[in-house]
């Protein structure tokens, strides 16, 4: 079985996925991790050189990849539900999460990271929360067709891996 964690940028996914791995035995696979590794290049410089353009073809021939795995809990990046049906793909891999938080959370969580965010580059902390409220209103038309969805406030993973038990 897969379990794909979606969510915005900052909602927790990585870290939330390692400890849900762990718990139920499962690898764990970060979909950005593995773009950086399988291309030998940084994201940010994927973004800066080459275009969202490559960006999203790559990340959508490594999410090929990774769904042919079993028994792996995988943390996509915060727009890869969004782009090239990629939440088709995920959906009729495994099982989807959505991770869910406020604008006003992630806009907290992210104001410290900004300059290692490709979309956040040249935005603002004053801007940040208004920014990411536009774009959270775009992508969640694709974050909601999740399987699961939680709140991403203080996730307790055990009741997470509960609540995947109980709707297999």
């Amino acid at each position: 079985m897969l379990f794909f964690l979606i969510g915005y940028m900052g909602s927790g996914k990585s870290t939330a996925g390692k400890k849900l791995a762990k718990l139920l035995d499962y690898g764990f696979a970060d979909l950005d991790d593995h773009i950086e590794k399988r291309s030998g290049r940084r994201i940010a410089d994927i973004f800066a050189i080459e275009g969202e353009e490559e960006f999203r073809r790559l990340e959508r021939l490594y999410l090929e990849k990774l769904c042919k795995l079993d028994n792996q809990v995988i943390a996509t990046g915060g727009g890869t539900a969004c782009f090239g049906k990629n939440i088709e793909l995920m959906k009729s891999s495994g099982r989807v999460i959505y991770i869910k938080l406020s604008a006003a959370a992630l806009a907290k969580r992210l104001s410290q990271s900004t300059n290692n965010r490709p979309l956040l580059k040249n935005t603002s902390n004053k801007s940040l929360e208004n920014f990411i409220e536009e774009h959270l209103a775009q992508r969640e038309k694709f974050y909601t067709q999740a399987d699961l969805i939680v709140n991403g406030i203080n996730l307790d993973i055990k009741e997470l891996a509960q609540q995947i038990n109980s709707t297999q």
